[in-house]
């Protein structure tokens, strides 16, 4: 009885045979996969890189202890009216500025820390969410994060009006997964100080102050 010999497969062929596979499960990975990773870690991610901004805000407030006293002064008449509103735009300029920086700080390390999606759950269902190898997905700032101050005025009673100043900041955040990334906004609106203003307040002033755009912009007066 003759035996047969079985050939063996050339090692170059093996080598050849892995790298299509690899190369087939990269590409399954960059044009299905991460999309719809992205798509499912996108509001996640958001939330984190807003909180990481608002306790930005939190931080510079708490350690320079500010206050609405020392971002506005009111000055009134004799007949305790509101005569004259002065806006603090030194401490405004650098509340904007180190906001900014410590926002921006803040998103990237919690953007390097990242989030895990595991595979199962782009089945979905209670079977496969939650399942299978996790893929990490990151997420870093592009370019600075902007601040912008806003006030908003409102009635509060009679001759009482409540004066409510936030800090706006946005950012543009990139979403990373391998070498695929995606690009989203951010934006964040954080109270940091309000008060009831007791008194008359002249039209002139509500107008000036709760500018068709919302921003911040308090003069005629000018603390420095």
């Amino acid at each position: 009885m003759v035996m047969r010999m079985r050939r063996k497969i050339p090692v170059k062929w093996i080598v050849i045979a892995v790298i299509v596979l690899l190369a087939a499960a990269y590409l399954l990975i960059e044009s299905i996969i991460a999309p719809s990773i992205m798509s499912l870690a996108e509001p996640k991610l958001k939330a984190i890189a807003v909180s990481a901004m608002n306790e930005a805000v939190r931080e510079i407030i708490a350690e320079g202890n500010i206050t609405y006293s020392d971002l506005i002064e009111l000055e009134k008449d004799e007949e305790g009216n509101i005569s004259l509103i002065n806006s603090n735009t030194m401490l405004m300029n650098k509340l904007a500025v180190d906001t900014a920086a410590a926002a921006q700080k803040n998103i990237l390390s919690a953007g390097q820390q990242g989030i895990s999606v595991p595979i199962g759950t782009l089945f979905g269902g209670p079977i496969f969410t939650g399942r299978g190898p996790a893929i990490t997905v990151k997420f870093e700032p592009t370019g600075s994060v902007t601040t912008n101050i806003k006030d908003e005025l409102d009635a509060a009673g009679i001759n009482q009006t409540r004066h409510k100043i936030y800090v706006i900041l946005n950012a543009q955040v990139r979403i990373l997964i391998g070498s695929a990334s995606q690009t989203v906004e951010v934006s964040s609106q954080v109270l940091i100080s309000e008060t009831i203003i007791v008194g008359k307040v002249p039209q002139t002033y509500l107008q000036f102050l709760g500018g068709s755009d919302g921003m911040l912009n308090l003069l005629p007066g000018s603390r420095s």
